[in-house]
């Protein structure tokens, strides 16, 4: 189902960098709620009994952020303890258990909606990317930077678990010069606005110089800067906002001409989902990168239920 080693996903939580950031989206969020003054944890004669509550989920999908759920349940009350749970990219079906969580009935019900919203949250996403990864066959699936400030790495996480692969992190990764970038490059430089070889030529010349050989991707939407591309070895063409037909036609083309046009250095973007996409692989692309998967993804329903209060 994902094509990530079950450790190396769940390495991600133990990450150094992981574990502060994680504390502090969950103590936003239960401050948020105001879980530490639940008037409505009066009903309970003995708030601190212990209960065991199983979340599970009512629709199939793929499992991510189980371990940052029961951060959750800890960070309120270091007594819960998580008795299981789904490792990231586990499946889940329809009614199945994610996780079982003890502690005191007050706790879990404060810490319900919390872990839940998270955990739906970050299943939603890997679910989305998992069927995107299976509408690919063969080309590579990468997410963008498309995700909630703040939560990108968690959000990259979850494309992991559902079988996609992390685009740049950040904008220090390597140089992509996007539409705007060329736009202004135009503007700013006349002589450049209708010639996109020189175009090209000057971007790279450029970034070349200051940009300590990293890799350099470029977004095209027509064929003469594609060439371009093509013809002064851009490590990674981005194709925005072109259908399948007419970047099929840009290839054949290109191709008749000797150039390399090898499916790995070739990105196809812009509103491509799972209906789509094999369309855009077929035209010869091998790489697909999908914002909706991080800012579209619906939410995994899950819901969670207390199952066990031990007799007095």
């Amino acid at each position: 189902m994902v094509s990530q080693d079950d450790n190396d996903l769940e390495q991600f939580w133990a990450l150094e960098e992981t574990r502060p950031r994680l504390d502090q989206w969950i103590k936003a969020a239960l401050e948020e709620d105001r879980a530490k003054a639940d008037c409505t944890s009066v009903l309970f004669d003995d708030p601190q009994l212990r209960a065991r509550a199983v979340v599970s989920s009512r629709q199939s999908g793929v499992a991510c952020g189980t371990m940052a759920m029961s951060a959750v349940f800890e960070q309120l009350d270091s007594s819960c303890q998580t008795v299981r749970r789904l490792p990231d990219g586990a499946s889940i079906s329809d009614g199945s258990e994610v996780m079982v969580v003890d502690g005191p009935v007050s706790v879990l019900l404060a810490a319900e909606r919390t872990a839940l919203n998270i955990g739906a949250f970050l299943c939603g996403i890997a679910t989305r990317t998992s069927a995107m990864v299976e509408a690919a066959g063969e080309a590579m699936l990468f997410d963008t930077r498309k995700t909630l400030p703040g939560l990108r790495q968690f959000q990259k996480q979850a494309v992991r678990a559902g079988g996609g692969i992390s685009h740049r992190s950040h904008l220090g990764q390597f140089p992509m010069v996007k539409e705007n970038h060329r736009e202004w490059i135009q503007r700013t430089h006349p002589e450049l606005s209708n010639d996109a070889a020189a175009e090209i030529g000057f971007i790279l010349e450029r970034l070349r110089s200051r940009s300590d050989a990293l890799p350099i991707a470029i977004e095209v939407e027509d064929e003469p800067s594609f060439r371009a591309c093509l013809e002064q070895d851009v490590e990674l063409i981005l194709i925005d906002n072109t259908d399948p037909e007419t970047l099929s036609g840009w290839i054949e083309r290109a191709r008749a001409d000797h150039l390399d046009v090898s499916p790995s250095r070739l990105e196809a973007s812009g509103g491509i989902d799972e209906g789509s996409i094999a369309s855009h692989v077929a035209a010869g692309i091998g790489r697909i990168s999908c914002g909706a998967i991080t800012h579209s993804a619906p939410a995994l329903d899950l819901s969670m239920q207390i199952i066990e209060v031990p007799s007095k």
